[in-house]
């Protein structure tokens, strides 16, 4: 017989969910084309395009978007929680841009946003990221929880990369098997992590291409070497891109400041022209914002290519017609966005494509369009190809690169032979436009021999011609208009991905109460500790703003670690009243993202009915689930807690509560509390703790032991609030150790 230090009998348990209603689309609005004057754009393009002596070349823009939201930096360490920033530049971003100088008659153009590049320039500048830190640690200095860390996060990359590479490959199966680290393997796992996310061809060269040579058994030294070379690749991202411009290659467009979904930030209604049965929030307002975010986005990409931008890529190609005038005001000439949104906003629900994909409505497809806003000049607006540039994102990574390669080009052509084959007057555009950091980890070798593969191609074809959109402009300035532009985004061209869902709904809500909080010091009523405070708060809440916050709340996108997420966006709002010399609101500690229901550590097998009276049987929890604390998802420093133990039988819920040895001190003045969701009909419900923790369910049942009684005392919910009342008695506890009292 094993006596336990608690053992509590509770009834009632059951789960209970509601379904969401689906929205429904509106008739787009009808638009009309008519020539427009090409007044705002240049008449000389960055480079001239390259010649072909065969006639009606079909004009291609490759737009590349590189981005990486803010992440949360640590003050005191400076040191970002996420490393996304640093190895994308050392295996994307620099290669993407210099592989163009193999090609020299290829055009490409390049998306770099203010939140990727600011942080770019701080990593130069001498901060780090937690990841980067760790792997500093001398492995034989490592303790127990940083060993944990490695094992845990050293593996965050592509399994088809750590196979590539046999150390790697190895200490993945022997973590996955359970087998013990020796300190030379923490070591090589601090160091391969870090070589798996470089580009091939940097790994190909010196210094890299001997660690990888060398394999294993690193030294302390080898991290100096690597790092030096991380470091020496973050300092080109910004060189490299602004060289290639300079010498008439690439155009370098930019986005707006934090990566906000400007159509809501100017009225989050704007999501309800395609979704009008779309669950709101309290309605943001804020144009303003809008307006500032483009501006500062202009005036660092001013200030770091010594050039005002012509093109921008809005966050996620969210577009409207009310931030035209906005954009144009910046001295934008051109965006872009996808080709939903065109047909949306010609009136129709999409283009069509026969059997081989082709477009059949090719001479409305590809081709610029001008929109007017109420003030400034007009505003060109490409549209990309979904299907090319998803294949490109999606499906050649499947594909031999080669292959994928010559596919590519095929359906180039495949255009031009739709347009030929119309009577289209030309010249036509055809856009591909994609994220240009995260398709190259599923594909062979990085996806090198599809890019040298295509650029070869494009290279030697004299009937596709690659160019910018701004040269295009400048080569075809008379294009059709459209009357009104659609609300919408690159995404099923609408908003859903960043409102609409609950999570998503609280979080916009968050950001108004932080919003209208920081305006009461703008217009004065409040008064501010400082201009500079002021000036910080503004940044911190321009940065709250942005999308991809809201990209990973709902159900519509999972990045396997949203919790991280949702406390950054909350740490942001938190730090904007901090600045302000207030103390955050209770509401910015509370998580929007509940708590995620864990696995048992040993499932529940059969019914159980115990005798609680203290002391254990032998047997008579066997057929109970089970949750252990160590290693498992108790598992913490002050947890009391050691297992947890679950069953019933026809008329009772019974837990079985473990403690450690202090229970007994930490309890004597102290309460042990369960919520549970009971089935008895249409009462108030809560989706807090006492302590307002978010539950991830709606309780509506508090179970409250107190050691200094043999009772559970029952807690009725008060219906919208976190508040619990305590009512009655309602269970028996057993207790294993003589009470005092």
């Amino acid at each position: 017989m094993r006596k336990l230090p608690l053992l509590l009998l509770v009834l009632l348990l059951a789960i209970a969910c509601a379904d969401a209603p689906t929205p429904t689309a509106t008739p787009a609005p009808q638009a009309t084309a008519e020539v427009a004057p090409p007044t705002t754009i240049s008449e000389s393009p960055t480079a001239e395009p390259a010649s072909t002596a065969d006639g009606d070349p079909l004009y291609l823009s490759i737009i590349w978007h590189q981005h990486q939201p803010v992440y949360y930096k640590n003050p005191e360490t400076n040191s970002y929680v996420r490393p996304w920033v640093r190895v994308h530049a050392t295996k994307d971003y620099v290669d993407m841009a210099s592989i163009l100088n193999d090609y020299p008659t290829v055009k490409a153009t390049f998306n770099l946003t203010p939140s990727l590049l600011r942080q770019i320039i701080d990593l130069s500048e001498g901060a780090r990221d937690d990841y980067w830190n760790i792997a500093l640690v001398p492995a034989e200095e490592l303790t127990a929880e940083q060993q944990q860390y490695l094992l845990d996060r050293f593996f965050d990359i592509n399994r088809g990369i750590i196979a590539r590479f046999p150390r790697y490959q190895e200490l993945l199966e022997k973590r996955d098997g359970g087998e013990e680290y020796t300190t030379a393997d923490y070591r090589d796992l601090q160091i391969w992590f870090n070589l798996g996310w470089v580009d091939p061809d940097w790994l190909a060269q010196e210094p890299l291409a001997a660690l990888v040579a060398k394999g294993q058994d690193f030294s302390e030294e080898d991290k100096v070497v690597l790092f030096d070379e991380h470091l020496r690749l973050i300092n080109e991202v910004i060189a490299v891109h602004k060289a290639l411009q300079d010498s008439g290659q690439i155009e370098v467009t930019m986005t707006p400041y934090a990566h906000p979904i400007l159509p809501l930030l100017v009225d989050t209604l704007a999501a309800k022209v395609a979704l009008p049965e779309l669950e709101m929030p309290n309605r943001f307002v804020f144009g303003a914002d809008a307006q500032e975010q483009v501006r500062r986005g202009v005036s660092l990409y001013e200030e770091l290519f010594g050039r005002a931008p012509r093109g921008m890529w809005p966050a996620e190609g969210s577009v409207s017609q009310q931030i035209i005038s906005m954009v144009a005001d910046n001295g934008i000439e051109w965006m872009a966005t996808d080709e939903g949104v065109l047909a949306n906003s010609l009136g129709f629900d999409g283009f069509t494509r026969n059997s081989s994909d082709t477009v059949q409505e090719a001479d409305t497809l590809y081709r610029p369009y001008y929109v007017e806003g109420q003030r400034g000049g007009p505003v060109a607006v490409v549209f990309r190809d979904v299907v090319i540039s998803d294949r490109v994102g999606f499906i050649y990574s499947g594909m031999d690169g080669d292959a994928a390669a010559q596919d590519f080009m095929d359906r180039i052509h495949a255009i031009r032979d739709q347009l030929a084959a119309d009577g289209a007057e030309g010249p036509h555009l055809v856009s591909v436009i994609l994220d240009g950091e995260n398709a190259w980890e599923y594909y062979p070798n990085d996806g090198k021999e599809f890019l040298h593969g295509l650029y070869s191609r494009l290279s030697n074809d004299p009937n596709i011609i690659t160019v910018t959109p701004s040269e295009f402009l400048a080569i075809a300035p008379e294009q059709p208009a459209i009357e009104e532009l659609w609300a919408g985004s690159w995404i099923s061209h609408d908003f859903a991905t960043w409102i609409g869902e609950e999570e998503e709904n609280t979080a916009w809500n968050y950001l108004l109460e932080t919003r209208e909080f920081v305006r009461l010091y703008e217009s004065g009523r409040r008064e501010a500790p400082s201009e500079q405070a002021l000036a910080e708060a503004l940044d911190l809440m321009y940065i709250a703003e942005g999308s991809d916050w809201f990209w990973w709340y709902g159900a519509d996108q999972n990045s396997g670690n949203d919790e991280s997420f949702d406390q950054q966006f909350r740490d942001t709002l938190a730090a904007i009243y901090t600045t302000l010399g207030v103390e955050p609101p209770a509401f910015v500690a509370v998580p929007i993202i509940p708590q995620r229901a864990a696995d048992a550590n040993r499932p529940l097998v059969g019914l159980i009915s115990p005798t609680i009276d203290g002391v254990t049987e032998a047997g008579e929890w066997d057929n109970g689930g089970q949750y252990l604390a160590e290693g498992g998802v108790m598992a913490s420093a002050d947890n009391p807690l050691e297992s947890i133990t679950y069953g019933f039988d026809s008329d009772n819920l019974y837990l079985n509560m473990a403690m450690s040895g202090d229970a007994t001190e930490r309890l004597l003045d102290g309460q042990l509390t369960i919520l549970l969701k009971a089935p008895v009909g249409r009462v108030p419900v809560s989706n807090f703790s006492p302590s307002q923790s978010l539950l991830g369910f709606a309780a509506n049942r508090l179970l409250t032991a107190f050691p200094r009684g043999t009772f559970l005392y029952e807690g009725a919910a008060v219906e919208g609030n976190p508040i619990w009342w305590k009512r009655w008695p309602l269970a028996k506890v057993g207790w294993s150790w003589p009470c005092p009292w």
